[in-house]
């Protein structure tokens, strides 16, 4: 835990230089030995600063952490990535090149199967882990305790679609339950 400056607020030093202000004073994005943490191994370190190590979040998110923009260069990013958390495993966005293990391409994308979508860490997460969304179900933030299906949002916002939670074959972040 950190506590924030001239604050009574603890905040999880996973929030640590996460772009989100969650300190009244901001320093928790200002926070200067953010390479010395526990989980400083599963943070991207940018090129020449010891001193900056940012959650793995910030890869690719648009904004330049890093002073020469590493953080947003693909190939580089995924280069200096060498662990990623949990819920990045067959999210569909591959966060690790593939590395050849027992003669087969690997990457953190493989073996789907493996990573079964409703376990410890994804349920009720709030997150639809599971392409039918059943990791949410029967979660204390669910409406009426029982989750009965899904909206879906077109790209123009203006279009909605609702069905069963058993009729979903699609994952989309745009999903409201009900």
């Amino acid at each position: 835990m950190y506590q924030c400056e001239n604050s009574r607020k603890c905040i999880s030093k996973q929030q640590l230089l996460d772009g989100f202000q969650d300190c009244p004073e901001n320093d928790d994005e200002e926070y200067k030995q953010s390479c010395s943490l526990d989980d400083a191994h599963q943070r991207f370190q940018c090129i020449g600063d010891e001193q900056k190590c940012f959650p793995s979040l910030i890869i690719e998110d648009g904004k330049r952490d890093c002073k020469i923009g590493e953080d947003e260069d693909s190939a580089f990013a995924q280069y200096r990535l060498k662990y990623i958390y949990f819920p990045h495993i067959c999210d569909g966005k591959a966060d690790l090149l593939p590395r050849v293990i027992e003669g087969q391409y690997e990457s953190d994308e493989t073996k789907y199967e493996y990573w079964p979508c409703d376990n410890t860490y994804t349920r009720c997460n709030k997150i639809w882990n599971c392409k039918n969304g059943v990791d949410e179900m029967y979660c204390p933030h669910s409406i009426g305790s029982t989750l009965r299906g899904y909206c879906k949002f077109s790209n123009d916002a203006l279009n909605m679609s609702c069905s069963s939670i058993n009729q979903t074959d699609e994952r989309n972040n745009s999903h409201m339950l009900f």
